[in-house]
């Protein structure tokens, strides 16, 4: 039996990633009430639209929350979408970049760790010969002068 929007009489029509993946119907569900009612949904009012139960919606939308397509507040309705820099920024993350908010600094994938370049080893400035010391504990003239010349 064909579904509906099927070319062919034999074949399957294609499942849309909203219908494989219960998490997309979560977050478009999201998506759209927030938009119609300026506020987020309850676990319940998600469970009831998409025939489900809270337990799995709350599994859905702790998944979302860990990939950063949502955000959770604590309360009720405290759920909300990142905004458009969030998205920017998860998405640059993905790709492999470093990015530190703070700084508000971009840095490219393979990009060296260290920010200041390593200081060069000290170089010691010590003469090629040793100098004998006198019992006083004073270099001794004579064989200085006898180095010098």
């Amino acid at each position: 039996m064909a579904r509906p929007g099927a070319t062919g009489t034999n074949e399957w029509a294609r499942l849309t990633p909203e219908m494989a993946s219960f998490r997309l119907l979560v977050l478009a569900f999201i998506r759209d009430y927030l938009a119609m009612m300026g506020q987020s949904p309850s676990y319940g009012e998600i469970a009831n639209k998409l025939k489900s139960n809270r337990t799995r919606v709350r599994k859905a939308v702790k998944s979302l929350v860990a990939e950063d397509l949502l955000l959770r507040t604590p309360g009720p309705r405290g759920l909300s979408l990142p905004s458009m820099r969030q998205e920017a920024i998860r998405q640059l993350r993905c790709l492999g970049y470093q990015v530190d908010e703070d700084t508000k600094y971009v840095r490219p994938p393979g990009f060296a760790v260290t920010d200041p370049p390593l200081l060069p080893p000290p170089e010691l400035d010590y003469p090629h010969e040793r100098v004998p010391l006198s019992q006083d504990g004073d270099a001794n003239d004579e064989s200085v002068e006898t180095d010098r010349a």
